[in-house]
């Protein structure tokens, strides 16, 4: 059934002294939290927060250290780092129960959280997650290397997302003046780019037997979403995806590739939403 409430966008700091996250919400409702990929930040949902906050209350992360987060190159950037900081999150603005909608790298970490505190997920909105991810992709590859990757870090910065974004999107008739710079602004700060650095060095390929006990322990109802085109995680990953979800929706979206809800917004907001209202 659908929500009758207002939308209403709220950007707000993390509520302590020390600022752990920068997050955007909108509307009311049943929760949503949308979590973004390796590289990116909230600015990856700018086409699906204020939809979907016409019928859900809606709030978009900056993961640790990346987007407008503060960033520390002494703290802890592995995946299991990342998952405590989201349970953190919805500790702290009295999150019980909510629905989790992952990118790429945001994918695995909302299956993980998933995995750590299944009664408080209600479902999965998994849009090409990076879990059977086999090697980093090209552009970020140098980051990994032990010496070179901190010369890398210093000399990188908003020059390198165009190429980053033509990986990542097939059309490449969307990546707009706007669109690099708001993925570029990030990495004007050195520390946002030795941030960057440390998430690429804790991101390694995950084992089938942990991949396979991670799946077989998701209950919740899930969909994933995947681009025809993906060239960073090929399409027949979602099949075997959906092969070891077995309650697992699967929506191929032709002519998109690696983030979906920037390509096709309309088709993949439509899609969460009947999703989810069908879910609850």
């Amino acid at each position: 059934m659908k929500l009758s409430v207002r939308t209403t966008l709220v950007k707000r700091p993390w509520p302590e002294p020390r600022a752990r996250w920068h997050y955007r919400q909108s509307g009311q409702g049943p929760n949503l939290l949308l979590l973004h990929g390796l590289g990116a930040s909230i600015f990856s949902w700018r086409h699906n927060l204020e939809p979907l906050g016409q019928y859900f209350r809606v709030m978009a992360l900056d993961l640790k250290g990346c987007g407008n987060s503060p960033a520390s190159v002494c703290d802890d950037y592995t995946l299991t780092a990342l998952v405590q900081d989201v349970a953190d999150f919805m500790d702290a603005w009295g999150i019980e129960r909510t629905a989790l909608a992952g990118n790429s790298l945001g994918g695995s970490v909302a299956l993980l959280v998933t995995q750590r505190c299944p009664e408080r997920v209600s479902a999965l909105i998994l849009l090409a997650p990076a879990v059977m991810l086999s090697r980093m992709p090209y552009i970020f590859y140098p980051l990994r290397l032990p010496v070179v990757s901190w010369l890398v870090a210093l000399l990188m910065g908003p020059w390198i997302m165009p190429w980053a974004l033509r990986l990542a999107y097939h059309d490449r008739r969307l990546i707009t003046p706007e669109v690099i710079a708001g993925y570029a602004r990030p990495l004007r700060s050195l520390k946002r780019r030795l941030t960057l650095r440390a998430l690429c060095q804790n991101l390694h390929p995950w084992p089938l037997d942990q991949i396979l006990a991670l799946l077989a322990a998701i209950r919740q109802p899930t969909t994933l979403i995947w681009g025809e085109e993906d060239r960073i995680l090929p399409p027949v990953q979602a099949h075997w995806l959906q092969a070891a979800l077995p309650q697992a929706e699967l929506h191929l979206l032709p002519q998109v590739g690696h983030a979906p809800q920037e390509e096709d917004p309309l088709r993949v907001n439509k899609i969460i939403i009947d999703f989810l209202q069908r879910s609850s």
